[in-house]
């Protein structure tokens, strides 16, 4: 276990995937710098799709990194060809590519024997092929939204088969672990800018309800929120005192505070108590002594900082620690009074006017591509289901009772497996650690479009695609 947050040695793979992620990382600096360039584009796409294709572990891991970074701008960049946009990203090409590879590895006699809950995935997908070609043929809905919404239901679910795959070794799992922590570390340079600059870079993509402005985007939160549960488990199980992780977690809490969103404060308050109480008596102990530690750090850090604020108070410092301690004070008051918050308040409206359009159908739902009218006051609006901010919601008003437990046994499944399964410390690092990612999901996917946006949706299937794999792999090797 002591190997998992060590330096890897470098394969073949691993440059493969830094290749991957620098060629496709400079085009989408380009992009953001000087605007879409057609050779860059060519270029670095067909690197990284060769690449991935060859070695396919390169491809997910620069995925991995490439996201974490890049987030919607590697996720979600289109391109356009006369005034035509063709939504074919960065991550469908990779991900096209590692597919490629593993249908290759597959030909040539590498096998993996499917068990019933992974049928039970296959069943979801083709059951929203089966509605997106109903949405546009039969109901005549929105034809780009119904395969928006198919392609985040059906397409990018395959993560899960990819990390069925690709994951099934010690050092596959070391990897992924390693890589996941290299993204995490690389997002500190974003919290750096967000404290310099007084407002987190892209964090304007997702708008406040209440007064402020977020020191990191919604998304950078979130893949903090996901690393940072592994390094807390991984310094119980390993008893290590390693300074480096807890600036790490440090950081990494500031980040997700200042991310102001109030459902992963919630999450993480959620699957911190839920893993003290599932740990043994030994791990507790020293789950204490890491609050003890972390604590002392905070201590610490906070001293100083008031210090500077009392002995500056006409700063930019004093300033913008009083900005932000208001702010983040005022969002976690909102919690207690949910009515006033207009957040909270649309969410109402739209679910409400949402769930009057499914009880015509609640069997079948009313298909993919639907839009639904919100009227409140002078508001007017109609919304996309699928972007209704609820994805148990979304996947329930538009597919269905049927589809809707089809999805919720598969995830129920996949995680009764894990938690039954048993081992060593080192499988319960990681088994914990991936529990812990899926139950952020869980607890977050009830207040915003987890599940039909890709840059959010891509880590909830690999993290399922982990806890099915764990089982079978022999970490004694």
């Amino acid at each position: 276990m002591a190997e998992t947050m060590k330096k890897p040695n470098i394969s073949s793979e691993s440059i493969g995937a830094i290749f991957v992620a620098v060629f496709v990382g400079l085009f989408v600096l380009a992009n953001l710098w000087i605007g879409f360039s057609w050779p860059l584009f060519v270029v670095a796409m067909t690197i990284g799709f060769a690449i991935s294709m060859i070695y396919p572990r390169s491809g997910l891991s620069a995925i991995i990194i490439l996201t974490m970074i890049f987030e919607r701008f590697f996720t979600l960049q289109t391109f356009f060809i006369g005034k035509v946009e063709y939504k074919l990203y960065p991550l469908d090409i990779l991900m096209a590519g590692i597919l490629l590879g593993i249908v290759g590895q597959y030909l040539f006699g590498r096998r993996i024997k499917f068990s019933k809950i992974d049928w039970t995935l296959l069943i979801f997908m083709f059951l929203n092929l089966i509605y997106f070609i109903f949405s546009i043929i039969i109901l005549k809905t929105d034809a780009s939204l119904a395969f928006s919404t198919f392609k985040n239901y059906a397409f990018y679910s395959l993560f899960y088969f990819i990390v069925l795959f690709l994951i099934r070794t010690k050092q596959d799992l070391q990897r992924f672990f390693n890589t996941f922590l290299i993204g995490g570390i690389a997002i500190v340079i974003f919290i750096i800018l967000g404290i310099f600059n007084g407002e987190g870079l892209w964090s304007q993509y997702t708008p406040l309800s209440t007064g402020g402005v977020r020191i990191l985007a919604f998304t950078h939160g979130l893949y903090m929120a996901l690393v940072l549960f592994p390094v807390i488990l991984y310094l119980i199980f390993q008893k290590t005192k390693n300074k480096f992780l807890y600036i790490l977690i440090a950081i990494w809490s500031i980040g997700v505070i200042g991310s102001l969103m109030r459902h992963l404060w919630i999450a993480m308050v959620a699957i911190f108590v839920a893993l003290y109480i599932a740990l043994s008596v030994e791990k507790r102990i020293e789950l204490r002594k890491i609050i003890a530690r972390f604590s002392s750090l905070v201590v610490i850090l906070v001293a100083v900082i008031l210090y500077a604020v009392v002995m500056t108070p006409q700063s930019k410092l004093s300033h913008f620690t009083g900005d932000v301690l208001g702010v983040v004070s005022q969002r976690a008051a909102s919690l207690s009074s949910v009515s006033a918050d207009e957040s909270f308040a649309w969410r109402s409206l739209v679910w409400n006017s949402a769930y009057k359009k499914f009880k015509a159908n609640p069997v079948f739902g009313v298909g993919t591509g639907e839009k639904v009218y919100v009227e409140n006051g002078g508001y007017r609006d109609f919304i996309e289901i699928r972007n209704i901010h609820n994805s148990y919601l979304a996947i329930l008003i538009q597919l269905g009772f049927i589809s809707f437990g089809v999805f919720a046994y598969f995830v129920w499944g996949v995680i009764k497996g894990l938690i039954k399964s048993g081992g060593d410390n080192q499988f319960k690092f990681y088994k914990f650690s991936i529990l812990s990612v899926v139950g952020i999901y869980l607890i977050s996917i009830p207040f915003q479009p987890y599940l039909e946006t890709n840059l959010l949706a891509i880590f909830f299937w690999m993290s399922l695609g982990l806890a099915r794999v764990l089982p079978e792999i022999n970490l004694n090797k």
